[in-house]
């Protein structure tokens, strides 16, 4: 089986050597992993082609002139800016110039965290500049043919003279509330009327003006700008979400347009399934959101990016509260790209694809770490690796482990379970724990077999043997294990944890020891 980005990038070879990727983010609420997946999944097409000897420009377009439409969750304060492009919106946090320079810094980057550096342009300096000129006479002089393009994907088709121009009003600002009723040469004329959008009317001011192509105020409709930005950079690939391509969809549409009226081939489209966060549709306006700086907090750029590189046509869920199930998942693919486990290339190749930097080996499971960082809370890499040595782990990148260990602490404490939340309990309070006699056997036949070396694995299958031998119920001796050690019913995997901790310490809690010395 081939990786998805080894086929696009296959096939975009056999259209010439030279490629440009073009990805893109509205800049109309708070940019997130959603907003990411273009990005990161076009990198990933990039470096194939370069890796296939091809010429590849990556390119990334803030959709900084769009409307705001909808207010994020917490900052009803932005209410009054609705209608506006989003450009125009100012910073909540005072430190940047505007709500866009604010949000696009921050992913910029954050993306480099990923290993992710676009070349980057503003959809407003594109305009303001002049440099989408060229592309906006050519829509204009082949406005007939755009609007019967356009018609073919709509119920209620749009009158054969609509001017394809958005402008900001002169007296307002806003740019939803336009509507264009005429042109002349580079004019276009004006009026600023209420809209609906979203669910909202937006009131406009009334003013009737004229709006100059050349100036660069105001915007094509979204499915002609993107044809036009096609045909502008040349480009030959872009990495979509499936709503674009379904029936009727912008992308069918764009590539119509571009076809017919610019005479550029349309770009290879990359169609993903999106994303959805905790069981939710990721949404700015809801507060359902992550972003990159939010995941680097808690995870490696590398679980994401591996995630992300999975089959494409299928929806995900990306539940904070199982991080470490998808990071075993990544690191089983780096056991198989180092030789340490069995697999298909499929795994080593996601897993190369993966890397930020120069791959080194961890092996060092994302539990164990968050274990570590609650046993050791100094996070003491020398005390650790020594643990870590004497449960069988060897090897490992420690700088990489430093890194684990922090990560994985931050995620307990904002995302782990209950269970994963503990301290180990002083002496008197294990004495207070109520075992039964056959929960106080197991633990004393386990304490005396700790003075063998267990993987995790082994000593895990050697607690139910212990437990059947005196006919006492597997879970009740794990029971027994939490109870002892940390005053809970429920904790991390009890071998690993076991194998953690120091064997004396262990061994005396376990044998009851600590309770005949205090006796005497």
């Amino acid at each position: 089986m081939t990786h998805w980005s080894d086929l696009v990038a296959e096939e975009l070879l056999k259209r010439g050597k030279k490629h440009v990727i073009e990805t893109g983010t509205s800049i109309s609420g708070i940019p997130h992993i959603g907003n990411a997946s273009d990005v990161i999944r076009g990198d990933a097409v990039r470096k194939v082609i370069e890796e296939m000897g091809g010429e590849v420009k990556f390119i990334w377009v803030a959709d900084d002139l769009d409307p705001f439409r909808r207010v994020p969750e917490g900052m009803d304060y932005l209410e009054e800016y609705l209608g506006h492009p989003v450009k125009d919106i100012p910073d909540p946090e005072g430190c940047h110039d505007s709500f866009v320079e604010h949000h696009v810094t921050r992913f910029l980057e954050d993306l480099k965290g990923f290993g992710v550096e676009p070349e980057v342009y503003s959809a407003t300096e594109l305009y303001r500049s002049g440099e989408f000129y060229k592309g906006i006479k050519t829509v204009m002089n082949n406005s007939e043919k755009i609007v019967e393009i356009l018609n073919r994907f709509r119920k209620e088709p749009l009158p054969g003279d609509t001017v394809l121009w958005s402008p900001i009003c002169e007296r307002c600002g806003k740019i939803s509330t336009t509507r264009a009723v005429g042109i002349d040469g580079d004019s276009v004329r004006y009026k600023c009327e209420d809209v609906e959008i979203s669910g909202s009317t937006i009131k406009g001011c009334g003013f009737e003006g004229e709006s100059n192509l050349k100036e660069g105020y105001g915007k094509l409709p979204w499915r002609v700008e993107w044809a036009m930005r096609w045909a502008h950079f040349k480009v030959t690939c872009e990495p979509l979400g499936k709503e674009h391509a379904s029936a009727g969809g912008s992308f069918w549409t764009a590539k119509e347009i571009c076809r017919e009226v610019f005479g550029w081939e349309p770009p290879l489209p990359v169609i993903y399934e999106f994303f959805t966060l905790n069981g939710e549709k990721i949404s700015s306006s809801k507060g359902n959101v992550i972003t990159l700086r939010e995941w680097l907090k808690i995870c490696e750029p590398e679980t994401l990016k591996f995630f992300m590189y999975k089959r494409l046509q299928k929806q995900r869920d990306i539940n904070l509260g199982r991080i470490p199930a998808m990071v075993d998942e990544y690191d089983r693919a780096e056991r198989i790209y180092f030789g340490q486990d069995n697999g298909g290339e499929m795994e080593t190749r996601m897993y190369w694809l993966s890397q930020v930097s120069e791959p080194k080996f961890l092996g060092v499971p994302f539990t164990l770490c968050a274990v570590l960082s609650q046993i050791v809370p100094d996070l003491d890499i020398d005390e650790i690796s020594k643990r870590l040595e004497n449960s069988g782990y060897e090897n490992f990148d420690t700088e990489r482990l430093r890194l684990r260990l922090k990560l994985a602490r931050r995620w307990k404490e904002d995302y782990g379970p209950e269970y994963l939340n503990f301290r180990l309990i002083d002496e008197k309070e294990a004495a207070g724990v109520g075992l039964d006699d056959k929960q106080r056997k197991g633990l004393k036949i386990l304490a005396g077999e700790l003075g063998r070396k267990f993987t995790p694995r082994e000593l895990h299958k050697r607690i139910y043997e212990i437990a059947r031998s005196i006919e006492l119920e597997p879970e009740r001796m794990f029971e027994a294990i939490y109870l002892i050690l940390i005053g809970k019913r429920k904790g991390p995997k009890a071998a690993m944890f076991l194998l953690s901790l120091e064997k004396e310490f262990v061994r005396e809690r376990l044998s009851g020891g600590f309770i005949r010395k205090n006796e005497a």
